[in-house]
């Protein structure tokens, strides 16, 4: 019989397993118990990965999605008049990062299924070429980079290339990401380490139903688990917008979303493990508080959205030449400097 006291108590010392993790999701429904699962989930963290904090940044819509149908959490191309950013406006928002003090960065686009990666290929040979040569790059474009691409990435100094799976429960993965392939997916993350580069991916919270959330979410951490060179998780939290699939789909509430990270951080115990979409970054709690990991995303670059966006996001755009710039470093300084914490460039 588990007794929730004894799992914290051994979570300090020493991963938990599957039963223990399904037990904590079931347990922590209660806030006052799920303020002791995040506390727990904090002092891990420490202890595992120190109390060096960096920024980190990013860049979107670098390449156009493919899939056929899209996703249906995703509002992304839906209009046939959005363009992928072209290189210039990628070496415009490189610039801004750079200018920004910020040493890493993750460029994402849409997925071309199974395609060759030649044309992040030429995206990321721009940037060396253009002066930006000691930057940290990541990769998120899906399972659609060949291993000889990849191989090519190591060698300009990209450092991590995704695979997100959002889920691997193949049914709601096939109901929510229709035109994409888990299989693939689960492949290119092998592929991902035979080209020696680090493998990161990412779940999304809300997306199960009520049924099976929670084994959905302990079958995702044990899955990754298995990849020797994981060292990213980030977590998305499932937002409705209008005109998706999904658009009657209920929100993913930010407890929920904190509880999946401190979870996580009780079974991934070095992993970094992020947030992504969806959060509101005022509300309690936030992914710090839940036991999130030492890099922290300050700016972020997308073409100008064709949708409403959560108003903590919209807070802190401002947009020049259709190009959206998000810049939320003084804020999350602010927040950081509430516990103590420095953030480094």
């Amino acid at each position: 019989m588990l007794r929730f006291d004894e799992v914290l108590s051994k979570a300090l010392e020493e991963p938990i397993d599957r039963e223990e993790a399904l037990y904590l999701f079931r347990e922590t429904e209660d806030h006052a118990c799920a303020e002791e699962l995040m506390k727990t989930a904090r002092s891990v963290r420490e202890k595992a990965m120190g109390n060096v904090f960096r920024w980190s940044a990013g860049i979107a819509s670098v390449l156009r999605c493919r899939l056929k149908p899209l996703c249906g959490y995703c509002p992304y191309w839906r209009g046939t008049d959005k363009k992928p950013l072209t290189i210039p406006e990628i070496l415009k928002g490189v610039e801004y990062i750079v200018q920004h003090g910020i040493k890493e960065f993750h460029l994402s686009g849409g997925t071309t299924l199974r395609g060759d990666g030649r044309d992040m290929l030429e995206i990321i040979q721009a940037i060396r070429h253009a002066g930006y040569e000691e930057q940290a790059i990541d990769v998120n474009c899906g399972a659609a980079v060949s291993l000889q691409a990849l191989k090519e990435f190591k060698q300009l100094n990209v450092r991590l290339v995704r695979s997100v799976f959002e889920t691997v429960n193949p049914e709601v993965f096939k109901r929510a990401k229709p035109g994409d392939d888990l299989d693939e997916k689960k492949k290119f993350a092998h592929l991902i380490g035979e080209a020696g580069l680090e493998f990161g991916t990412g779940i999304m919270a809300g997306l199960s139903p009520q049924a099976s959330k929670y084994q959905d979410y302990v079958d995702f951490m044990f899955h990754v688990k298995t990849y020797a060179h994981l060292t990213s998780v980030y977590v998305s939290k499932f937002f409705p917008v209008q005109g998706i699939p999904m658009e009657q789909y209920p929100q993913c509430s930010q407890w929920e979303a904190a509880r999946v990270i401190s979870v996580m951080r009780l079974v991934l115990r070095d992993i970094e493990i992020g947030a992504a979409a969806g959060w509101e970054r005022h509300e309690h709690p936030t992914p710090l508080l839940a036991g999130s990991g030492n890099r922290v995303g300050g700016i972020h670059i997308n073409r100008a959205p064709q949708y409403d966006m959560t108003p903590s996001h919209q807070a802190h755009c401002f947009y020049q030449d259709n190009l959206e710039f998000y810049d939320n470093m003084e804020d999350s300084e602010n927040h950081y400097r509430e516990f103590g914490i420095r953030i480094l460039a």
